[in-house]
């Protein structure tokens, strides 16, 4: 608990601010950043040089209207009486994948094991009205996924997000549900069962929506750049033309995410999406081990193990097969440019093949 209390005093301000603005928002965010005020300074300065270092905006004057009735340690005391903890854009354990997205979310609400997202992840969405075969499906490629160590990203709607996440969970790996709300209160209603098993079994539930905000319509396909945004893939299980899991898909391509997609009936309405994916280029996936294939990580003793994608990281593997190395030795020992090395480890720990250890060392993921 400890560290968790020193985890909200250094953003408490920030997180009274998101209250106050109703979610702060990227273009904010960053204007107060560029304004050189601290975020402590930004909360207790008088109105009048608030206003002379941000401007006379619509939002500088309902932060300055609404900061007055927020405490900020008492707004500290009601998340954690909640069990929820937060992190923002600017903490070091920031999901780094999420980083990368256009509008990432400046503030991350969580409950349960935010760790799990340094783990190699996919997220798998689809239609709330799931076939027979959309389940068959689902179970036969998420199994695979959840029993080679995959951690697995859906948005605990009903359909296809609710059995990806059950399915998962019976295999005993860990789930990422991202919701449309705040975390005080789960949605859909009939999912909070599920909302706990995700906690309870090592996984976490996410939303950048404070405790109190309700599911509203448009806080979805907002939603749909988080899962989207965590995950290296995205894997449309089964949608039609009109399902959210296709805005999903379109967000994963506007992030450079890699898009799977299962085929399904040429006459069902459920599979036209998906088919329709398909015919615009989404890798067409039948089994988990397609997955596994697409990123060069094979799947042994229930778990995924990485293989180099080319020369490059076929040289780091050889150096740290023996175990850690700091990343001069890696760098002596592969013979290349040190560019050439930092850039090529940059890129195995976002695909999850190697895990920077902290000081630049490096180990085998």
């Amino acid at each position: 608990m400890a560290k968790n209390n020193h985890n909200f005093n250094k953003i408490k301000y920030i997180l009274a601010i998101d209250k106050a603005l109703n979610t702060i928002g990227n273009k904010r965010f960053e204007k107060i950043q560029k304004s050189g005020l601290r975020f402590q300074e930004l909360w207790e300065m008088p109105d009048s040089i608030v206003r002379a270092r941000l401007g006379q905006e619509v939002f500088v004057e309902k932060l300055l209207k609404e900061r007055q009735a927020i405490d900020p340690d008492v707004l500290v005391e009601s998340l954690q009486r909640l069990d929820i903890k937060a992190l923002t854009i600017l903490d070091d354990n920031y999901p780094k994948l999420l980083k990368e997205i256009f509008s990432p979310p400046v503030v991350l609400y969580y409950r349960g094991n935010i760790d799990v997202l340094s783990a190699p992840s996919i997220a798998v969405v689809g239609s709330r009205k799931i076939t027979t075969y959309g389940k068959n499906a689902t179970e036969k490629i998420v199994s695979g996924l959840a029993q080679a160590g995959y951690v697995v990203v859906s948005g605990m709607a009903l359909g296809v997000d609710t059995f990806v996440h059950e399915t998962t969970l019976l295999e005993q790996g860990k789930t990422v549900a991202v919701l449309g709300c705040g975390l005080d209160k789960p949605y859909p209603v009939t999912n909070t069962n599920l909302f706990k098993k995700i906690i309870e079994s090592g996984g976490v539930v996410i939303s950048e929506y404070m405790p109190g905000k309700p599911p509203l319509k448009q806080h979805f396909p907002a939603r749909n750049r988080i899962i989207s945004g965590l995950s290296q893939g995205i894997l449309v299980v089964e949608a039609n033309i009109r399902s959210g899991a296709l805005i999903t898909a379109r967000d994963a391509l506007e992030q450079n995410r890699d898009v799977f997609a299962i085929p399904g009936p040429i006459f069902g309405e459920s599979s036209s999406g998906t088919n329709k994916l398909l015919k615009m280029g989404a890798n067409l996936i039948t089994e988990a081990e397609d997955i596994f294939e697409f990123y060069g990580h094979t799947a042994k003793n229930g778990t995924v193990k990485s293989k180099p994608s080319n020369e490059n990281e076929a040289a780091v593997f050889g150096i740290l097969e023996d175990g850690e190395k700091h990343i001069d030795e890696i760098i002596k020992g592969s013979g290349k440019e040190s560019q050439l090395i930092i850039s090529t480890l940059t890129l195995m720990e976002i695909k999850g093949k190697v895990k920077n250890l902290g000081g630049m060392v490096y180990i085998l993921n």
